[in-house]
């Protein structure tokens, strides 16, 4: 493939500073003499000469390669290869939408176990939440009940003690 970009490169190049010749028709005598006498003639005469020879055989080369790029085997190849290629796409598209399909899943999956053990949490929480107001009702029901009797009892003594203290303050407060 190389090789044909390079050809078709200098191809390209060529075509540009060529100027195209009809093909070359048997040469009578006088242009044999001429030939001959430029041969011995200039060197610049003789690397134009060659120069034009390399043009010719380049334009020829060129128009091998245009008929080759042309033909519908190239084009059957890079039908073939653009199919290829397509068909790479897909499975790697498909491949992906497989690989995120199974990791949204698998969030799913594990989003739904949060879910369920925030609620197991929460049910848990709940649960505690009443046994501790329970215990607490029950505690304070049993303060109650041994509180109770000695305030009771407390007021009284402290009933007859003010009594008591009344009577004496009173006493003292009588007139003399």
């Amino acid at each position: 493939m190389k090789v044909l970009w390079a050809a078709l490169l200098v191809t390209f190049l060529a075509g540009c500073q060529a100027k195209v010749e009809q093909p070359v028709e048997p040469e009578t005598e006088p242009e044999l003499r001429q030939q001959a006498e430029g041969q011995s003639g200039q060197p610049w005469e003789l690397a134009l000469g060659r120069f034009w020879d390399y043009l010719r055989w380049v334009q020829t080369l060129s128009e091998q390669v245009q008929e080759e790029l042309l033909s519908p085997q190239v084009t059957q190849e890079l039908t073939t290869l653009m199919d290829e290629t397509m068909k790479e796409l897909k499975a790697l598209g498909e491949r992906l939408r497989a690989r995120m399909e199974e990791m949204g899943s698998r969030t799913r999956d594990r989003l739904d176990e949060v879910k369920e053990q925030v609620a197991e949490v929460r049910a848990k929480l709940e649960e505690q939440a009443q046994q501790i107001s329970l215990q607490a009702e029950a505690f304070q029901a049993r303060l109650k009940s041994w509180f109770e009797p000695l305030v009771e009892d407390m007021q009284r003594q402290w009933a007859g003690l003010v009594e008591k203290v009344q009577a004496a303050v009173g006493a003292s407060t009588a007139p003399v």
